[in-house]
């Protein structure tokens, strides 16, 4: 297995955007930053592990979800060279929106 970058869109980084703000709001700024940090050092450790994991997305083949400690659901692209994550949602949130 070959390792992959770490590429996120820009739809996830709004995700995680409005999901820092939203720990902001609730336990702090060093909270938010550090919970952040955390989910993208998990995330470049995936893609630097190579391998492909997740489940299949049901309406688009190239697409996989896969959670992150229970707190998250990301949705991302596997590629030769590149993990791509192209949206991340939270827990209670709504997929449609």
């Amino acid at each position: 297995m070959k390792s992959r970058r770490l590429v996120l869109r820009a739809t996830a980084v709004r995700d995680l955007a409005r999901h820092e703000a939203y720990l902001r709001e609730l336990r702090g700024a060093e909270f938010a930053a550090e919970w952040t940090e955390s989910l993208i050092g998990w995330l470049e450790r995936r893609a630097a592990l190579g391998a492909q994991f997740g489940t299949s997305h049901p309406t688009i083949p190239a697409y996989r979800t896969f959670g992150y400690r229970r707190q998250a659901t990301v949705l991302a692209e596997f590629a030769p060279g590149a993990l791509t994550v192209v949206r991340i949602r939270f827990s209670g949130e709504d997929w449609r929106g």
